[in-house]
């Protein structure tokens, strides 16, 4: 709920009249965030940040699953997922789950970490260290105190920390005269893994629709939205009233706990889908990730699956589409064939089911006769198209079509 302004004014410490205005530093106990959360300080140097230390039994449900769901993956298959092939040397628990709250989202040198969350699989428990800058001066000390969770951890997952939270925290190490952790890391990051899966199913990608969408996870009251994290962290700064970082802690942990539970779910998603997956989109997209990672048998049986299941027309004629060319790769065009068939049938601005058709029955069967009848059945499809298209694909479908003549004639 929007927080109106005299809201905002109460939680400053003002009120109405003069009698009612004080400063808004007093730094009271209360509103120092070591007397809001349990935690300790971590020195480095004349530098300390504040850390807040949980643990979670694997049984801990997270939205519909639970936290230990996860270690009974296959590496293997993460190391898949993220086109990573030494991840599979190493256990999920030899993996530290990072996510970072920062003072915006451009990156760059004048962009601040200042709390970030390691968790890691730890024998029976989810450990999550959450690091807190009290000040900008204690940057070293919470870049010195997540170095010692990276070196007990060789690989990393993160959600878009890839392409965000690594190179940012890079900038902040190189800033502060400290050699980043993470070079040669095996890194699986989630997010391109989703995009693959739910990109043609859901509007949004991001952690908090897959939450909503995929995974059951309900934040309550307690969150605040991402957009407002920084916001509050520079009020924070000027007034020293740490009373809302409790939400930005809490923020924190849902992000790097639906991490563990997204990454079960895309590895049985990947490994066992008939389980996980629930829409003929989800197998479509699933077919293909499977194509680009070179798993032909599997790619088959998700086209299938998908073809059998409701689709949108365009991606039903799309799924029939690369089920035939993958058929016709593995030299198996009696397949192929069937599934053109199926394709011509729902064809209406497209040719590729016709064409194949052709070429198979001019060049495989030899019945000239039916590959210069889809040949003739392409050519009023063409002429819906738009003219400079027309004048690429008429001339080409003509000529196929007066060579079958000739060889029928000759015949």
């Amino acid at each position: 709920m929007k927080e109106d302004l005299a809201s905002q004014l109460r939680r400053l410490g003002l009120g109405k009249g003069p009698s009612a205005i004080r400063a808004p530093d007093d730094r009271r106990p209360a509103r120092r965030v070591e007397n809001l959360l349990p935690g300790e300080l971590y020195a480095a140097g004349d530098a300390a940040c504040f850390v807040v230390r949980e643990s979670f039994p694997l049984e801990t449900a997270h939205g519909g699953r639970s936290l230990g769901e996860l270690l009974d993956q296959p590496v293997a298959v993460a190391a898949t997922l993220a086109r990573q092939p030494a991840l599979a040397d190493l256990r999920f628990s030899d993996l530290l789950f990072l996510d970072t709250e920062t003072t915006g989202l451009s990156g760059g040198t004048g962009t601040l970490v200042f709390l970030v969350g390691g968790g890691y699989f730890e024998g029976d428990r989810f450990v999550l260290n959450q690091y807190f800058l009290r000040s900008p001066s204690d940057e070293r000390a919470m870049l010195a105190a997540l170095s010692d969770d990276v070196a007990r951890h060789p690989g990393l997952v993160t959600f878009n920390g890839r392409a965000f939270d690594v190179p940012l925290l890079e900038t902040r190490y190189i800033l502060n005269r400290q050699r980043p952790p993470f070079h040669g890391a095996p890194h699986l990051d989630l997010l391109p893994a989703a995009r693959r899966l739910w990109r043609g199913s859901l509007d949004s990608c991001s952690l908090g629709s897959l939450e909503g969408a995929v995974l059951g996870v309900r934040r309550d009251q307690a969150d605040v939205p991402g957009g407002l994290i920084p916001i509050i962290y520079r009020d924070y700064l000027q007034s020293g009233n740490a009373v809302e970082m409790p939400r930005i802690f809490y923020h924190n942990q849902v992000d790097v706990l639906s991490m563990v539970v997204l990454a079960a779910h895309l590895c049985n998603a990947f490994s066992r889908p008939e389980t996980e997956l629930q829409s003929g989109q989800e197998w479509f997209s699933l077919a293909r990730w499977y194509e680009q990672v070179s798993l032909p048998g599997e790619a088959e049986r998700a086209y299938r699956s998908a073809t059998q299941a409701d689709l949108p027309a365009e991606t039903y004629r799309l799924a029939l589409r690369h089920l035939g060319l993958l058929l016709k790769r593995a030299e198996r065009r009696d397949e192929a064939a069937v599934v053109w068939q199926q394709l011509a049938a729902v064809e209406t601005d497209d040719i590729h089911g016709h064409v194949e058709l052709a070429k198979y029955h001019e060049w495989h069967t030899g019945d000239l006769a039916q590959a210069a009848d889809w040949t003739r059945r392409a050519l009023p499809l063409v002429e819906r198209w738009p003219r400079g298209l027309q004048k690429l694909a008429s001339p080409d479908l003509l000529h196929r079509l007066r060579r079958l003549e000739d060889k029928l004639a000759r015949r």
